[in-house]
């Protein structure tokens, strides 16, 4: 995804961000951990509106939601049978593994359009990855 994808992504996951995060706190299957795409904030080229959408944030009760869906969602560690794998850990959990702080997420889209029972899940966060 080049630069400039990215930055359209999140700005369209800004505008629709209730409804993401509600797809994601519904998410019935597991999510592969080959669909998920983490996202540094950090260094992208934003516009204004998206730029004041992050420094503003989101409301409380925004951001609530997007933690309850992190630790609701589940991620498949391992290969798949059948949508399942016995090898899981919550959204939230996968982040820590990935360095990724939960509560640094600041948005989420999940996109359904490959593959509408396993959807790719970009997640984007600001802050850094911690090394472990």
């Amino acid at each position: 995804m080049t630069g400039s994808q990215s930055v359209a992504m999140l700005s369209s996951t800004l505008t629709n961000f209730d409804r993401q995060t509600q797809m994601l706190a519904s998410m019935k299957n597991q999510i592969s951990s080959h669909d998920i795409v983490p996202v540094p904030v950090a260094g992208m080229q934003l516009d204004g509106a998206t730029r004041r959408t992050l420094v503003r944030g989101m409301g409380p009760a925004h951001r609530a939601a997007l933690q309850a869906a992190l630790t609701k969602a589940t991620v498949a560690d391992s290969d798949r049978t059948n949508g399942q794998s016995e090898d899981q850990s919550s959204l939230a959990d996968y982040l820590k593994h990935l360095g990724i702080d939960p509560s640094n997420v600041v948005a989420v889209n999940v996109d359904p359009s490959h593959d509408a029972q396993n959807p790719r899940v970009t997640v984007f966060y600001s802050g850094k990855r911690s090394s472990g």
